[in-house]
């Protein structure tokens, strides 16, 4: 199965997202802890596409792929802005960090997600989800 989403640069839409999300794992045979997981890490990513990516400029859309294999389902979050350094970002953990606003949505992702890669300078992120696997916050 492989199905894909395009939408405009608005929270409005996270409730599209959330279906999009729901169809793809409704083929899945994953308990709610794991829908859950799955359904947080790509939402996440989506809300930072829209903020961060395309920094809510509603002329940029961020376009979201679902694939489902036999063991993994692996989603792609795309958006149209110049991207980031994905490299380093501060700890949201840290003393220094914890009263701040922001800055816990990769840790999140990181966390939850069983495999994450970035390409295109940041613009694109990918999560890859093993099915056969329960998924904790670590």
């Amino acid at each position: 199965m492989k199905k894909s989403l395009r939408i405009p640069s608005d929270y409005r839409y996270l409730n599209e997202v959330h279906e999009f999300v729901e169809e793809a794992l409704s083929l899945c045979d994953l308990d709610v802890a794991q829908f859950r997981y799955v359904s947080l890490g790509v939402c996440e990513s989506v809300s930072n596409a829209i903020g961060h990516g395309n920094k809510f400029d509603l002329n940029k859309f961020v376009t979201l792929h679902a694939e489902l294999t036999k063991d993994t389902l692996l989603f792609e979050v795309q958006d149209e802005g110049s991207g980031f350094d994905y490299t380093t970002f501060p700890d949201p953990t840290a003393e220094v960090n914890l009263k701040k606003e922001g800055g816990r949505g990769l840790f999140i992702i990181h966390n939850i997600v069983d495999e994450v890669s970035f390409k295109n300078n940041g613009s694109i992120i990918q999560l890859k989800f093993k099915l056969n696997r329960a998924h904790t916050v670590l």
